[in-house]
């Protein structure tokens, strides 16, 4: 795209923007707990066990680290598990497998230990480009370099205790890099950023995979209304994070205007996130009584979905 007309397409978008910004429904963005995806629960020792292929160690090092930030697991440095093996004469070269993890787990009781092989660690250089005229009808060249990174991990949970696979999971992403120049070759994408984003995102959705993780969610509020001053109120309450205080003010909103579709949609979102599902389906319920709404029979299945997330928290020994 010629730079002038890439300049009035930005031009555009952010008239649009700030339109569309100052006619938008108040939000928040609300911290959400989700459930790991295999319970793990009774189990709060883990190890890295060595992650074969290339890009390997770097897959290693930053799964233990971000093992740590989880807050679930006494995480066990792999010189441990070595050391043990080495004091009770274990017959180990270098790996792990399942059959000497069973004999580990009978000496540190129970734990787990994450074991992998790397299939794919590749990064890929391609250099396009497109002629345009200027408004003196001057021919142009516009190079664009993609760096793409893909990698794929293939990673196994093996319990300590029995030497069983507890979850097994293959994992591949891929990130882009691009520069471009006109009328001149461009520098090249930075392709170690773009291989550490992979691993990165390979590494955070392997940990969604064994430990219960925060995800945000954008929160859309029905509009304020200047003769419910309660409204406002309660949405800035909801903002900072109190639930409690916006319950009471959409409460005294529905109290006051008990045909206001809105006061009960925000008090269903209040409610919602104050995991009171039983209250919140019922305000849903109550707003779509009002005026037939979509969203509101979204968040209906919405509070269906989180309640059951609540239950597989629990399941999984989570507490807040």
């Amino acid at each position: 795209m010629k730079r002038h007309q890439l300049y009035r397409v930005l031009v555009s978008i952010s008239a649009v923007a700030i339109i569309v910004t100052s006619c938008a429904s108040p939000s928040a963005l609300v911290p959400v707990i989700r459930p790991a995806e295999v319970n793990l629960r009774g189990i709060n020792k883990i190890a890295v066990g060595e992650i074969t292929g290339n890009g390997g160690q770097a897959i290693a090092d930053l799964l233990t680290s971000r093992l740590f930030e989880t807050n679930k697991f006494e995480v066990l440095e792999r010189s441990q598990i070595n050391r043990i093996m080495q004091e009770h004469a274990l017959n180990i070269s270098g790996t792990i497998d399942e059959r000497t993890a069973a004999e580990v787990g009978k000496l540190i009781g129970a734990a787990t230990i994450i074991l992998g092989n790397v299939s794919t660690y590749k990064y890929e250089l391609k250099t396009t480009y497109q002629d345009w005229e200027d408004r003196e009808k001057k021919t142009h060249r516009t190079y664009t370099k993609t760096g793409t990174a893909n990698v794929t991990a293939t990673f196994r949970v093996i319990g300590l205790h029995t030497g069983k696979i507890v979850a097994a999971k293959t994992i591949s992403k891929e990130t882009v890099r691009k520069t471009w120049a006109d009328d001149k070759t461009p520098e090249d994408p930075d392709r170690e950023n773009a291989m550490n984003e992979a691993v990165s995102a390979i590494v955070g959705a392997f940990i969604k995979m064994i430990a219960p993780y925060t995800d945000y969610v954008r929160v859309v509020f029905a509009p304020t209304d200047k003769n419910i001053p309660e409204l406002e109120r309660g949405i800035n309450f909801a903002k900072v994070g109190r639930w409690s205080d916006a319950i009471e003010e959409f409460k005294l909103a529905v109290q006051k205007n008990p045909t206001h579709d809105g006061a009960w949609y925000n008090l269903g979102l209040a409610y919602e996130y104050s995991y009171m599902f039983k209250e919140a389906e019922e305000a849903f319920n109550e707003a779509n009584k009002i005026k037939s709404c979509e969203k509101c029979l979204y968040e209906i299945n919405n509070v269906k979905r989180l309640a059951m997330e609540r239950k597989k928290l629990e399941d999984q020994g989570y507490k807040e």
